[in-house]
């Protein structure tokens, strides 16, 4: 094929998938504040059009296609990203929910922050990250080829789909929660592995044959001119036409299932997004994009960690003090882009003087730190669970007033 070489000609750092990386990570931050902090301030339609379009799946993407760029692809290497990751997001969710909602507990033995504080468990982001390594290490182990896994996914993402129509919820809620780390359940399952692997599968499956484009601004043309017609006539569809089985598009339940149709729609339009920003970055200089772009792509588990770490203990001290959330509607975008300021400050100031990161932790102290990240995890659900009365969760807005 013209745009692909025999040997690999498109190596080192990818500017699209910064740009990507970039823009998603400063609007993640924002709309979470918005979320989080304020009450009905995100218009409905820019919720659901920046969620479906730049949301968690182009992330995903991202970090598969990133996999092919890694200079350790083996399953070993793999399981040790995994197991990182998974207790760096375990760690968040100590420092985020259990923290400072047992410390507001204690002081107003007011249910919303028990409940709150259960969210130690949860199917975030980085969770399902370490689990999506988890399984490309086993797939690697058992020597699948790229396009058996991605088709893994996609029946990962069927028998998702499937399940939460003909697979009843678990009675007890500890064991709804640990199901949705996998599928769709009652619980907090945000980031199903079931539902999101195939777009990790997808950019794995398209990070092979990455290294080998030599004509990206000819691929890009051609993927915008067949592919761009095509998803607008499928989300004009899907916007205004009730399709059975499928949940409402912008939907919490569409955004945490990512039904296969919309799965598909979705790797559909993350390669259009990738095409566009490849066209952008060409109106930089010498095609790189300015250091601060950079530099969100390159930390950007840092801005999602730090970002997580201020926000939601200031929703709790907004609920203890004033029972309610931010008031108006200009507060919380202030707060939001003050957010991303304040955190890029925070992040670089560590990469300056500190240096400090969880993952450059060596020998003992790093299974020191991981062994009292689980044991204080296992301690707060013992504790927190025989006090809820409700449990707080994405389908119930997490109890927020």
């Amino acid at each position: 094929m013209k745009y692909f070489a025999e040997e690999k000609v498109n190596t080192g750092r990818q500017p699209e998938l910064d740009l990507m990386k970039a823009l998603c990570i400063i609007g993640m931050i924002v709309i979470h504040v918005l979320l989080d902090l304020g009450s009905d301030v995100l218009p409905k339609t820019l919720d659901d059009l920046g969620t479906e379009f730049l949301g968690a799946a182009n992330f995903m993407l991202c970090m598969g296609i990133g996999m092919r760029y890694s200079r350790n692809q083996s399953a070993k290497g793999y399981l040790i990203r995994g197991f990182s990751l998974l207790t760096v997001g375990q760690f968040l969710n100590l420092l985020r929910n259990a923290l400072p909602n047992l410390i507001a507990y204690q002081v107003l033995k007011d249910q919303w922050f028990i409940a709150n504080a259960l969210l130690v468990i949860q199917s975030d982001i980085l969770t399902f990250a370490g689990l999506a390594l988890f399984l490309m290490a086993l797939l690697k182990r058992l020597k699948v080829s790229d396009l058996g896994i991605l088709v893994t996914g996609l029946i990962m993402n069927l028998f998702a789909l499937t399940a939460y129509h003909v697979i009843p919820d678990p009675e007890n809620y500890l064991l709804s929660q640990f199901a949705g780390f996998f599928v769709i359940t009652k619980a907090e399952a945000y980031f199903p592995l079931c539902c999101y692997f195939i777009f990790v599968a997808f950019g794995y499956f398209i990070g092979g044959w990455y290294p080998r484009i030599r004509d990206k601004d000819g691929l890009s043309s051609r993927i915008i001119l067949i592919l761009l017609p095509i998803a607008v006539v499928y989300y004009v569809i899907r916007y205004f036409v009730e399709i059975p089985f499928l949940p409402e598009l912008g939907s919490d339940l569409q955004y945490n299932m990512k039904p296969t149709p919309d799965a598909v729609a979705t790797c559909m339009t993350s390669l259009i997004w990738l095409s566009l920003f490849y066209k952008i970055t060409k109106l930089f200089k010498d095609g790189q994009l300015p250091k601060i772009l950079m530099n969100f792509s390159t930390y950007i588990n840092s801005y999602y960690c730090v970002s997580y770490v201020i926000l939601m203990p200031v929703q709790t001290i907004l609920i203890a003090v004033t029972g309610d959330l931010l008031p108006g509607k200009l507060i919380p975008w202030i707060c939001g882009f003050s957010l991303v300021v304040i955190t890029y400050l925070i992040v670089n100031l560590n990469e300056r003087y500190l240096h400090w990161h969880i993952s450059n932790m060596k020998g003992r102290a790093r299974w020191i730190f991981a062994a009292a990240v689980w044991i204080l995890t296992a301690a707060v659900i013992i504790y927190a669970y025989p006090k809820i009365e409700e449990f707080a969760n994405i389908w119930n807005d997490y109890l927020l007033p």
